[in-house]
């Protein structure tokens, strides 16, 4: 049995994770899953039980693997996996984290460097074509502008929505191979002071 492959993948601002696995001579398959937040989303499984006979077995099959695992990452980066994501994680999943990702970096007017002259046109038709919204206009210098009152959403945000399909917090920002395995390692070491 060889070794895995696990790759963290952005696909339109949702982070994804891929692995494949071998299963060994006794059952001769490769796996590859496509995950988000621990749910699987997509899996591709094939035997290489033709494979057997063949004088370098692990080297065809590390090709197999090396092949699959790709294959997943290119269908997931042309969107071909995107129907069924948004199936099970409902269909704004791909706009509430790109949504999410322009809050957390957007900057105040005192942040950002002058603009240079005749520029003002480009930068704004290009903030519409990225967010979809024209910016707003920042009221004219010296003048006060009328303070406003952001009122809660009573709908809760895509981002919320997405994240009660898997809890209401994030537990780790590790790949799950990652997370299981440190679970195993304390639960090794706890063994290990109890028999002391």
């Amino acid at each position: 049995m060889l070794s895995g492959f696990n790759t963290n993948f952005r696909h339109r601002g949702v982070l994804f994770h891929v692995q494949t696995e071998d299963s060994g001579r006794g059952n001769p398959h490769v796996i590859t899953h496509l995950f988000h937040g621990g749910n699987i989303m997509a899996s591709e499984k094939r035997d290489y039980s033709d494979l057997l006979e063949q004088g370098d077995l692990e080297a065809s099959v590390r090709k197999l693997m090396e092949s699959q695992h790709k294959a997943m990452l290119k269908r997931l980066s042309r969107g071909e996996h995107d129907a069924t994501i948004e199936q099970r994680l409902g269909p704004d999943v791909f706009r509430a984290d790109v949504s999410g990702q322009t809050d957390s970096a957007s900057t105040t007017e005192e942040e950002r460097p002058p603009m240079p002259p005749g520029r003002e046109a480009e930068v704004a038709a290009a903030s519409v074509a990225a967010t979809g919204r024209a910016p707003t206009a920042a009221p004219a210098p010296g003048s006060l502008a009328e303070p406003t009152r952001l009122e809660p959403a009573d709908e809760p945000s895509a981002r919320s929505r997405l994240a009660r399909v898997f809890g209401d917090r994030v537990v780790s920002e590790k790949p799950l191979d990652e997370v299981v395995l440190d679970y195993l390692v304390e639960n090794a070491r706890k063994r290990k002071r109890t028999t002391k």
